[in-house]
């Protein structure tokens, strides 16, 4: 009886966890690269106007339509990808307007979807 009671209590402790949600790492470095490339506009690339709840709106939006779980996008791991990321652009050995122009070109389309 003991042993019933105790396989019933485990089955229904397993029954009401469920695996934690989370970015993986490829979907993590996704978002860092776009932090990145958002940011870099923003203080590289003379696009300062761009509010950053308009960066925040931009990368949930995408995170969404992807179906990412955002619950650990505020982590230390995240803030250490998205630095890593920027250096990472900023690395690139093309000149600043060269980098601007694409950047731009392929990343500003995302705030329309936004609003």
């Amino acid at each position: 009886m003991r042993k019933l009671a105790l396989l019933t209590y485990l089955l229904v402790l397993f029954g009401f966890s469920h695996p934690a949600k989370a970015l993986t790492e490829n979907e993590a470095e996704d978002l860092a690269d776009l932090t990145a490339v958002f940011i870099y506009l923003k203080y590289d690339c003379g696009y300062s106007q761009i509010p950053d709840r308009e960066i925040k709106r931009a990368i949930i939006y995408f995170a969404q339509r992807n179906k990412w779980d955002l619950t650990n996008y505020n982590s230390q791991l995240m803030d250490r990808l998205n630095e890593e990321s920027y250096q990472d652009l900023k690395g690139i050995y093309l000149s600043n307007a060269i980098k601007c122009h694409a950047l731009s070109r392929d990343s500003l389309s995302l705030f329309a979807y936004v609003k």
